[in-house]
């Protein structure tokens, strides 16, 4: 059973309604433009038999009306043949034999003029195309009229046979456009159809990602959008377990602490079981919730987040005397989760204050889409052979600093997982942390 949802189905049937529709429209105006053409060509061989029979008439020695010569066509002479003329002079009247005790039921018109086209029924019941025109003859009171008749049937049966032949012509380039519209559709729809076998494959695990060369522009974008869902997938997948390996590193720890507590109980060992279970709670939890999928369908106003975390740095580091502050700047959207933009900044933040003299400072800025966080402290800054080491998992440059090592790492995770990076610049005035990260 065919999926009415099938985008083939839809172009094939979209298609085919417009042909047969364009294939109507076309045999129906063909149709109307010969019987007009035919109309005119038949008025024409009228007019020319009406022109020659008002060239017979003449005015004779009497002063009356006479036709020096009859019309010698053939249809003129045959009885009832479809064919006839009159002529009205006054009191007499002048016919065809054709027409022999039949008459022409027209009205006749009292004065010259133009050539007048009109359809009567004739002597047999049949539609008769005529031609009448009144023509003044000096010497003569009254105008003569002339009259020229012939049955249309001729003229509808031209019609009806090239209405025909039209129509099987259409029908003929109506089936080839058809067909023509199903190798197109076919054709148009390959590159799609590769975009599944790669699909199937990438599934398989034979490519690892979709080619995006040799496609038509229509079709490139989604393979490009493919690719990026990809990396975002690779992405979150090693950002997992990373956070696993993190939340194992962040376990040890504890767990040997307790190991040893137990191979020699005493009564520490409540308090000491209580305070390392706290200290892994807080693990899980932190691993746990910075294991989560990017999530870029939110967005977060960045100068909220930077005011709220700037009030709660200037507590953790008032007894060192550091001063934080936003820099003012344009209003800012992160394409993001609150969380994740808090717990880089928090990090960061946090960092700046541990290694700052005296001020810390904060600068936004988006533009084409991006965004620019830049974290200043006027600590001592770093060495340049420093920059890229300390961002590795577990790094710390000064041990007698608190911390585990992990905070620029998992920074540089959660930037990665939104397509951002972070960035390290030493400067004699201090350490600049820039976050280029996407905007909302």
């Amino acid at each position: 059973m065919i999926d009415r949802r099938s985008l083939r189905l839809r172009l094939l049937v979209s298609g085919s309604v417009g042909v047969l529709l364009a294939s109507l429209a076309v045999a129906w105006w063909l149709g109307q433009a010969f019987t007009e053409a035919s109309e005119r060509a038949f008025d024409r061989d009228l007019a020319d038999e009406l022109q020659t029979l008002i060239v017979m008439g003449e005015v004779d020695d009497r002063g009356g009306f006479a036709l020096q010569n009859e019309p010698e066509d053939q249809h003129y002479a045959q009885l009832y043949s479809g064919h006839y003329w009159r002529v009205v002079a006054g009191d007499r009247q002048f016919q065809s034999r054709s027409l022999w005790d039949g008459s022409l039921d027209i009205a006749l018109p009292d004065k010259p003029g133009r050539p007048r086209v009109r359809e009567v029924k004739g002597p047999r019941d049949e539609t008769l195309r005529v031609l009448v025109q009144a023509v003044r003859y000096p010497d003569l009171p009254r105008p003569v009229v002339f009259i020229v008749a012939a049955d249309r049937a001729e003229l509808s049966a031209e019609a009806a046979d090239f209405r025909l032949l039209a129509g099987g012509a259409v029908a003929v380039v109506a089936v080839t456009l058809l067909l023509l519209l199903a190798l197109q559709v076919g054709f148009a729809l390959r590159p799609l159809t590769r975009l599944a076998d790669t699909a199937a494959r990438v599934r398989r695990g034979e490519a690892a990602s979709f080619p995006t060369e040799g496609l038509p522009p229509e079709v490139a974008p989604l393979a490009n959008h493919l690719n990026e869902l990809l990396e975002h997938h690779d992405r979150s997948v090693q950002r997992a377990r990373t956070a696993a390996q993190d939340l194992a590193h962040a376990l040890k720890t504890p767990l040997t602490v307790l190991s040893l507590e137990a191979q020699r109980p005493g009564p520490q060992l409540p308090a000491q079981v209580l305070a390392q279970v706290a200290n892994m709670q807080a693990s899980v939890d932190r691993h746990l919730g910075r294991s989560v999928t990017a999530d870029q369908r939110s967005r977060t106003p960045v100068a909220a987040v930077v005011d709220a975390l700037i009030a709660l740095m200037q507590r953790v580091h008032a007894d060192r005397g550091v001063v934080f502050e936003r820099m003012p700047g344009a209003d800012a959207v992160f394409a993001g989760s609150r969380e994740d933009l808090e717990e880089m900044l928090g990090n960061l933040l946090d960092n700046a204050g541990k290694w700052a003299r005296s001020k810390v400072r904060v600068g936004v800025a988006a533009d084409a889409g991006r965004l620019r966080i830049e974290v200043r402290d006027d600590g001592p800054g770093l060495p340049a052979e420093a920059l890229e080491e300390v961002t590795g998992r577990g790094v710390r440059l000064d041990e007698r600093t608190p911390g585990s090592g992990l905070g620029l790492a998992i920074v540089q995770d959660i930037a990665g997982g939104y397509g951002g990076r972070l960035t390290l610049a030493s400067e004699a005035s201090g350490l600049i942390a820039g976050l280029d990260l996407p905007a909302g």
